[in-house]
């Protein structure tokens, strides 16, 4: 028993010499006394951290921005989509079918041209017993350096007139 005991003996004293003492917990400061603490960010980490949420930011408002004008667009040709259609829808109503080209403008600066030609090759005229035009209604929009256009066409079927 008396040789087990310094074992354990030896062995402490070799971890004690091999690993030092074991250190005592660190007591608080006395009132006053500042202690030097390595917490907190450095100057470059601030600098840093600053640097990626400014190009995080910046990615950020570029697609929203780019988002904005890809809607305006979006409305600008829905909205001339709609001017188109009402025109073609027009003609034979309030407009004679009759061949030429007729031009306006809206009260919100869209620009259009409707134009009324006959549809197909002479002979298929004749032997038609109606009358067949083509009708388009381009639109425009927007400045001349970024002018935008929208062109819709359809046909309209009128009576033949009669040979004066």
């Amino acid at each position: 028993m008396l040789r087990g005991l310094s074992l354990r003996v030896n062995v402490r004293a070799f971890l004690l010499r091999k690993l030092g003492r074991p250190r005592a917990p660190r007591a608080e400061p006395p009132p006053g006394h500042h202690v030097k603490r390595e917490s907190g960010f450095t100057l470059v980490e601030v600098i840093v951290a600053l640097a990626i949420a400014a190009l995080a930011l910046s990615s950020f408002f570029d697609v929203a921005s780019e988002g904005l004008h890809r809607t305006g667009q979006a409305e600008a040709m829905a909205e001339a989509g709609s001017l188109a259609q009402s025109l073609l829808a027009r003609v034979g109503s309030e407009l004679p079918i009759a061949p030429g080209t007729t031009t306006g403008e809206s009260s919100n600066g869209y620009r259009w041209r409707l134009q009324v030609a006959p549809y197909g090759e002479a002979g298929d005229q004749r032997a038609w017993p109606v009358a067949a035009y083509a009708v388009s209604a381009e639109i425009t929009w927007g400045a001349e350096e970024q002018q935008h256009s929208l062109l819709l066409s359809t046909l309209r079927l009128a009576p033949k007139e009669e040979a004066r």
